[in-house]
């Protein structure tokens, strides 16, 4: 066989297994909201005496009271991806029958009614306990409890984990939107210790979620109250994504130091696969089988 019909076959043998490959997805991990409070954040009330930010301990106070439908929050563009949302605590003071409820909620912002994901400090009838609270969009809800009898059913060597006042927790919250479930971790952040933390199962998605907010709305236990402050929030989404063309870098000038309080979202991609290695592998196959074959042929000529 010439020489030019050779190269011609690995020429098209190349083209057709480019075409053939299919994109692979990335998963992009992309902060939709941060804030250290280092700054105003911003942030929408309905009291602004109860929830401000703080200039001197740079920090975000709240006191949440039964009965005043109380709130603030601050608009995310999320998508109804599967999310870890972040943030630190700290509980200056918790009255009977008091709460502090954070989470991505619903438009409604209403403890009661869907949609929310909600992560609670609360002192109610077994102490003072942590909770994890999902009421999705059908209202249906899916809770669990840092009470033994809730989380762990009662099983040998399961206790009931309790919060303290005037100790700092690092809170974490997540759904899983291929799982269909959430969890909640709490860590004391000066041991490192883990307080408590479990999860529940959703069995759907989740929609219409649309704002971080600290509510009070349909908490009707009058007189109750909790106060303190919150630091360090973070909103991360997973989301797949099938890769684009790498631009010609150019130089840029170095990004800025301060930290994002609106709703700009930046993206870190996290491959779970490279697309070239199927590809090159691909094409490595089927030309070294086109080569074989013109070899057997080159080498049958008289």
């Amino acid at each position: 066989m010439p020489y030019a019909k050779i190269l011609a076959l690995f020429i098209l043998a190349a083209g057709l297994c480019c075409l053939a490959a299919p994109a692979i997805a990335e998963i992009q991990s992309m902060v939709l909201y941060r804030s250290d409070f280092s700054q105003d954040p911003g942030w929408t009330t309905n009291s602004p005496t109860r929830y401000y930010w703080d200039p001197d301990l740079q920090m975000y106070h709240f006191r949440t009271e039964g009965g005043t439908n109380g709130y603030a929050c601050v608009p995310v563009g999320y998508g109804g991806d599967s999310f870890s949302l972040d943030y630190d605590v700290i509980l200056l003071s918790v009255t009977n029958g008091g709460a502090f409820r954070l989470g991505i909620t619903s438009d409604e912002m209403d403890i009661t009614r869907g949609t929310n994901v909600l992560s609670i400090f609360e002192y109610g009838k077994y102490g003072q306990l942590m909770s994890l609270r999902v009421i999705d969009q059908n209202n249906h809800l899916h809770e669990t409890s840092s009470f033994y009898d809730s989380y762990c059913k009662g099983q040998p060597g399961c206790d009931t984990r309790y919060f303290s006042e005037n100790r700092t927790y690092h809170v974490t919250l997540r759904y899983n939107k291929e799982l269909q479930n959430a969890d909640a971790r709490i860590i004391d952040k000066e041991s490192g210790e883990l307080v408590w933390g479990y999860y529940v199962d959703i069995g759907q998605d989740l929609f219409f979620l649309s704002r971080i907010a600290i509510t009070t709305k349909g908490d009707y236990a009058f007189g109750s109250s909790a106060e303190g402050y919150i630091d360090n929030i973070e909103l991360v989404v997973q989301r797949q994504v099938t890769p684009m063309p790498t631009p010609t870098p150019t130089e840029t000038a170095p990004a800025p130091t301060t930290v994002v309080t609106t709703n700009p979202a930046t993206t870190t991609p996290i491959p779970t696969k490279s697309p070239f290695p199927g590809i090159l592998g691909c094409s490595s196959l089927v030309l070294a089988s086109v080569m074989a074959w013109a070899l057997r042929c080159q080498g049958r000529r008289p």
